[in-house]
């Protein structure tokens, strides 16, 4: 068995910057577990950062003040952007054309947010995460080893782990679980077996809308990624943009048995499209209240609808109440040509994998969004379904991030603690700061 001082389970960015604070606490002997070489999630994809308290962060979950959040934003940002190729796209302070847009949305009873935002894209993935890699120097990356479970006990806690040569064991006094969204199931089920309390927050339902992007260049141009954050009329339920790539491209993501959407952008090569998320925030309560389940059984029942691959459809075919049909796709008397797909998804009905209540309210937040951005339901628009974000698995935690266990600890979006890189980054100095003080004998930093 080896022994170290920390164990870090997820090399994103809640790992990368509790393993950074540590070492600026001068803990040694730290080790960061992954199962892939890289990291999934936002490090390794488009790598979009907002660098505002109000996106991603609940600042009540987490015990801290909007000051706080600032000041630790700020020592986030001051290592991501010391990336090379990292630039900034939204320049938020003092900016007029912001607050235009804040007032055409409010006129529309819709929530307008342009933070500032930096951007690096998915061909420079690779290579931030091998920047952040190369600022720690008594860390230990222990990468292609799974862990399978932990246990625990005498005031240690042992990593049961495979690896290429079999099975090992790590053990140390703290150990923080970031394991992103898609292993935030994983860790749950590990989790229960250890005692560690969970429960079930919301989950995002809804799809992701592709057009020209001459339509959304005016706002777009003005904030790379806008945030319309509005509730519908009808059943008072929120919805809102999230992940805008202005010359980006739609993607297909893999989660075992089920595909989902999602969307991106190159930094050195762009599409004539635009492409953001408009997802439906979705709480259950008794007598089901198991988000994950419910999110997967949508996914799972687009899977069989387009035959193992994700759904599309024109929002011309969608007013008429139509399926989009191969044949007609890329109609020219229908207007379809003026968007070209960026994604070999299967054209269809997406009302047939969708609740009628979040078809409702996506159909709602869509028209309300074309008063604000004319030409977003263009008959050319796609529709692609489903997008779901599996943020749902929620565990109770001190203000250090530290659960129910003693010198457990988690962090990140997989386990309802952040939304997005920089959310992450922080709940991971938050957990860095308990681990030290309290198991590892170091005084907070100034």
């Amino acid at each position: 068995m080896k022994r170290y001082n920390a164990l870090i389970i997820g090399s994103g960015p809640a790992g990368i910057f509790t393993a950074l604070h540590l070492e600026r606490f001068g803990v040694d002997k730290i080790a960061v577990f992954d199962q892939n070489c890289y990291p999934a999630g936002g490090l390794l994809n488009d790598g979009k950062l907002n660098f505002d308290h109000r996106i991603g962060l609940d600042l009540d979950e987490l015990g801290i003040d909007p000051k706080t959040a600032r000041e630790y934003i700020q020592q986030i940002k001051s290592v991501l952007t010391g990336f090379p190729h990292c630039r900034q796209v939204t320049f938020a302070k003092d900016n007029e054309k912001i607050a235009g847009w804040e007032r055409i949305a409010r006129e529309r009873n819709v929530q307008f947010i342009g933070p500032e935002q930096w951007h690096w894209g998915t061909d420079n993935g690779k290579g931030v995460v091998d920047y952040l890699r190369g600022l720690l120097h008594r860390t230990t990356f222990l990468l292609g080893t799974e862990v399978k479970t932990i246990e625990t006990g005498n005031g240690m806690h042992c990593l049961i782990c495979r690896e290429n040569s079999g099975m090992a064991e790590y053990a140390g006094p703290v150990v923080l679980a970031a394991p992103g969204r898609k292993g935030a199931y994983w860790f749950r089920d590990v989790a229960r077996t250890v005692g560690i309390h969970n429960n079930f927050g919301p989950v995002d339902v809804g799809i992701r809308v592709e057009l020209n992007r001459k339509f959304y260049d005016p706002v777009s141009d003005v904030v790379y990624d806008p945030k319309f954050i509005l509730r519908t009329t009808r059943h008072q339920d929120k919805v809102r943009t999230f992940c805008t790539n202005p010359g980006g491209r739609v993607r297909i993501e893999h989660y075992g048995d089920f595909r989902l959407v999602n969307g991106d952008a190159l930094s050195s090569r762009k599409t004539a499209n635009t492409n953001f998320a408009l997802l439906n925030t979705v709480m259950l309560t008794q007598p089901f209240s198991d988000t994950t389940k419910f999110g997967q059984m949508i996914a799972k029942q687009f899977h069989l609808l387009g035959g193992g691959r994700p759904i599309v459809q024109r929002v011309g075919d969608f007013r008429e109440g139509s399926r989009s049909r191969q044949a007609t796709f890329e109609s020219e008397i229908r207007h379809f040509t003026v968007c070209r797909a960026t994604c070999r998804a299967v054209p269809g009905d997406i009302t047939l994998g969708l609740p009628a209540r979040i078809v409702d309210n996506l159909w709602e937040a869509l028209k309300t969004l074309d008063k604000i951005v004319p030409g977003i339901l263009h008959p050319s628009t796609l529709l692609y379904a489903p997008e779901i974000k599996f943020f749902d698995t929620h565990f109770r935690t001190d203000e250090f991030m530290e659960t129910n266990i003693k010198g457990i600890f988690v962090a990140g979006d997989g386990t309802g603690k952040s939304r997005g890189i920089v959310g992450a980054a922080l709940t991971g100095i938050l957990a860095a700061q308990g681990m030290a003080q309290r198991y590892l004998g170091k005084d907070k930093l100034d």
